[in-house]
């Protein structure tokens, strides 16, 4: 398996798993098994409130565009590897990838017409994988 389709399948089970099992499930099961694995502002794990902060992704929602901000400053050691965007049921809608040149900052076109949730992630090289759902 390459390691894009790899990296793709990762993040769609957890994308998916973020769609369906609430915030408190999420932070730990009776074996641990999901525990860390997706964060948020309201759930920043291991982490802590203060990595949350310039990890959780930023979303603005204007006449069916999605746009995405990530406070995270970059470097070549440490930095955002890309954005995705889910829609309702874990449908897959749009990824943008960055190197640690490139600012955190990234657009996506909803379908016309699409109301529902709307599931952002930020994956950071360092600090796994932040999420926020707004409702378009």
């Amino acid at each position: 398996m390459r390691r894009r389709d790899f990296a793709k399948s990762a993040f769609l089970g957890a994308a998916a798993l973020a769609l369906t099992v609430p915030p408190a499930s999420r932070a730990q099961s009776s074996d641990g098994s999901n525990q860390n694995v997706l964060f948020s502002e309201d759930d920043p794990g291991h982490w802590g409130a203060q990595v949350a902060a310039k990890h959780v992704p930023q979303v603005t929602l204007n006449a069916g565009t999605v746009s995405i901000r990530t406070p995270h400053p970059q470097s070549a050691a440490h930095y955002i590897v890309s954005h995705t965007v889910v829609l309702a049921g874990g449908k897959f809608m749009s990824r943008t990838t960055f190197s640690y040149k490139d600012a955190p900052v990234s657009e996506h076109k909803l379908p016309d017409g699409y109301t529902g949730p709307v599931t952002v992630t930020s994956t950071c090289n360092r600090h796994d994988i932040w999420t926020k759902t707004v409702t378009a």
